[in-house]
């Protein structure tokens, strides 16, 4: 569960068992994302890499510390940025699965 939007966000993660997942994926119906997750390191950084199957669309994520981190993009990745979206709402998984 996210919470929030920008950089600073809350975000809950827990373990669940095949029955609430069963009754909690019901519930997503038609509200669902079909991606590929990429994990890659450059340096002390995992760089999250979203392909969306089911669109052209890959978002690349990295979480960091505090909001006022400085964010160094890695050389293989600079080329791909077609812009920052932290910010843009119609970019957050919620909105996506619309």
């Amino acid at each position: 569960v996210k919470l929030g939007s920008g950089v600073e966000r809350i975000e809950l993660e827990d373990e669940t068992d095949q029955r609430t997942f069963d009754h909690l994926w019901v519930l997503t119906e038609g509200r669902r994302l079909t991606k590929r997750r990429y994990l890659v390191r450059h340096g002390s950084d995992t760089w999250e890499i979203d392909e969306f199957t089911d669109r052209t669309l890959f978002l690349a994520e990295l979480e960091i510390s505090r909001a006022d981190a400085p964010i160094t993009f890695p050389p293989w990745l600079k080329p791909a940025i077609v812009r920052e979206v932290t910010d843009e709402r119609e970019y957050t998984n919620s909105s996506l699965a619309r």
